[in-house]
């Protein structure tokens, strides 16, 4: 598990966070002032386009870091999912020239229905295809930027 760099040395720095799932990613983007976290369209994980979506979105967006929400368990056990998010990160680290970083995402799905119900979201945009994915992953990038992770 990688260590997210320390807050005060992303100052000025766009942030993303990627919430990687077998089927979708979702992302969030935050912009360089840190205030704003605004989500953005689930990726399909597919491997004959997943690369070329991703390195264009994080191009459009500017962004200076990339943080992969990783499942860990308090136990130090490996599972089947922490294994491919592992694969997935070192894919990136060959692939796309940014900064990526592994951050606990620990009960983020589980954060974000929270959200999105609490916010009046109906159950049928909640369970929308994708949706859970983005707000998963602003979840995350907002937890990290209140120094909550």
């Amino acid at each position: 598990m990688s260590n997210p760099p320390d807050r005060q040395a992303l100052i000025g720095k766009r942030i993303a966070v990627l919430d990687y799932g077998d089927a979708r990613i979702g992302v969030a983007v935050c912009d360089e002032m840190h205030i704003v976290v605004s989500t953005r369209p689930a990726i399909e994980n597919r491997q004959d386009t997943v690369w070329d979506e991703l390195e264009k979105r994080l191009h459009d967006d500017r962004v200076d870091v990339v943080m992969v929400g990783v499942p860990w368990l308090e136990d130090g056990r490996i599972t089947p999912i922490i294994e491919r998010i592992g694969v997935f990160v070192e894919e990136f680290k060959k692939r796309i020239p940014i900064s990526v970083y592994e951050i606990d995402e620990s009960f983020s799905t589980k954060r974000a229905f929270e959200v999105m119900r609490s916010s009046g979201m109906r159950k049928q945009q909640r369970h929308a295809k994708g949706k859970k994915d983005e707000v998963a992953a602003a979840v995350l990038l907002r937890d990290f930027l209140e120094g909550t992770l």
